[in-house]
């Protein structure tokens, strides 16, 4: 889909920005937000120097500006009342209001997080973000299994932290909707 065809298309839309900068230009792609995730509809790059001036013009025709990272499978969109998450298949999190929603339909009470933390398991292929109740359980707010992790015998923790670099930035977004602090456990 060209860009301009993915702008006028129908439903719920985002922008999202890459944050590298190559050959004076950073990537600018558009996203359809819905029950069965978020799909990338189209990119194009933009010269450095007009890149604000693109994002308040898709701005303005209300597609807001949602977060992700390229080591991710997911995105991201802040709202007034608190923080979406989508993968390729599913809205993962919807945390507005006084509570949180999870993938599986469970609910989470924002008065019972405790604390937001990120984390990966021992062997780095599970990761992500959990949230510590006040009862003290632990709960999955939005995690993933990594197969670049799983199969590689030579994979270190330089690698995870630079795969993860996203759970820290959507903990945080999770924390300040929360009201709470979060730890990077990662």
């Amino acid at each position: 889909m060209e860009f301009e065809e993915a702008v006028a298309a129908p439903g719920r839309k985002v922008q999202t920005a890459g944050k590298q900068v190559k050959d004076g230009q950073r990537w600018q792609m558009i996203y359809s937000l819905a029950a069965d995730g978020a799909k990338k509809l189209a990119s194009r790059r933009v010269p450095v120097g007009d890149f604000d001036a693109a994002v308040a013009a898709l701005s303005a025709q209300g597609i807001a500006v949602a977060e992700t990272d390229f080591e991710s499978p997911f995105v991201w969109v802040r709202n007034p009342d608190g923080i979406e998450v989508y993968d390729e298949e599913h809205k993962v999190l919807d945390a507005n209001g006084d509570r949180a929603t999870l993938v599986d339909g469970a609910v989470v009470a924002r008065s019972e997080i405790a604390r937001v933390f990120t984390f990966a398991s021992k062997d780095y292929v599970h990761r992500g973000v959990k949230a510590a109740l006040q009862s003290g359980k632990e709960v999955d707010l939005v995690a993933e299994i990594s197969m670049s992790a799983m199969g590689d015998p030579t994979y270190t923790r330089n690698e995870l932290l630079s795969e993860t670099v996203w759970c820290s930035t959507l903990a945080a977004a999770i924390a300040e909707w929360a009201g709470t602090g979060f730890e990077n456990l990662i």
